[in-house]
């Protein structure tokens, strides 16, 4: 039955939130650990003690610009999750991708950060070529060594884009990513209900998880970066106790969606092809 007013459902909602964020909580329990690590080390990275004692090159200030706004990017995608808003997250996680990359490809490079400052205040770059800038300063970097062997051809940095096109699928207005949000309010599968409301779906679960596994991802490359262009003296005691808590967050990150990844899969892939049951 149609309600026959719909005043009060606006605060009705806060108290929907209140009562589902702890479910989704439990769902994505696995991936708080990791994502915690992530944030801490990117706060703490900035104040590491350094091999040399030189000013913070214009590399390093414009790269700490990003790296600031990157870390509220991550922050807002945990609780957009927490919240039930899937989408919303993914939307900020593809801002997050974006700014990820500017990090990781002007730390530790002035020219690129002069073409950046000179280009005003926007970005010279598509995220197609921050995706091959990466890739290709990854090859010669120690981040390589963690690295798989894709990097000896194009497939790393076409994966890297292929993620952020997904989080695009979910960003822009798709029939794809709308049809599948629609039913997060039905009443019995076969219509949907138009009002805003948390997703607790567990098929909504797979989502969720790529969108934070993503975003930890990128957050976790461009502290690398940072922290590989300012030199970190790791025989300090505090940098090295920082180094083997940054080491464990792939590795943590792994073991949350690995039994994921072996049970279900997302609702639609990265050219909005629907992935439909059988």
């Amino acid at each position: 039955m149609a309600p026959k007013d719909s005043r009060g459902l606006w605060l009705a909602l806060s108290a929907v939130e209140l009562a589902d964020s702890p479910k989704i909580a439990k769902m994505l329990k696995p991936f708080h650990k990791p994502v915690a690590d992530c944030y801490e080390c990117g706060v703490e990275v900035p104040t590491l003690p350094t091999l040399s004692n030189q000013e913070r090159t214009e590399d390093i200030r414009v790269a700490g610009l990003f790296l600031k706004r990157l870390l509220n990017d991550l922050r807002a995608v945990w609780n957009l999750l927490l919240l039930g808003y899937t989408s919303q997250a993914g939307s900020v996680a593809a801002a997050a991708f974006e700014n990820a990359l500017i990090v990781s490809c002007v730390a530790g490079n002035i020219q690129r950060a002069e073409k950046l400052l000179s280009s005003a205040g926007n970005s010279p770059w598509q995220v197609a070529n921050l995706c091959k800038m990466f890739t290709h300063q990854l090859k010669g970097s120690k981040q390589a060594e963690k690295t798989s062997s894709a990097l000896e051809d194009e497939s790393y940095w076409k994966a890297l884009y292929a993620q952020y096109r997904w989080l695009c699928k979910v960003k822009h207005p798709t029939i794809s990513s709308a049809i599948h949000d629609a039913f997060s309010v039905s009443l019995d599968g076969d219509e949907y209900i138009i009002m805003a409301a948390p997703d607790t779906r567990i098929e909504n679960l797979p989502s969720k998880a790529f969108i934070l596994s993503v975003t930890i991802l990128r957050v976790k490359e461009a502290i690398e970066s940072f922290a590989l262009a300012r030199e970190i003296d790791y025989k300090d005691d505090r940098a090295a106790s920082w180094q083997e808590r940054f080491d464990t967050i792939s590795k943590d990150l792994d073991k949350a969606v690995d039994p994921l990844i072996k049970k279900t899969r997302l609702p639609f892939d990265y050219k909005g092809r629907v992935f439909r049951k059988q």
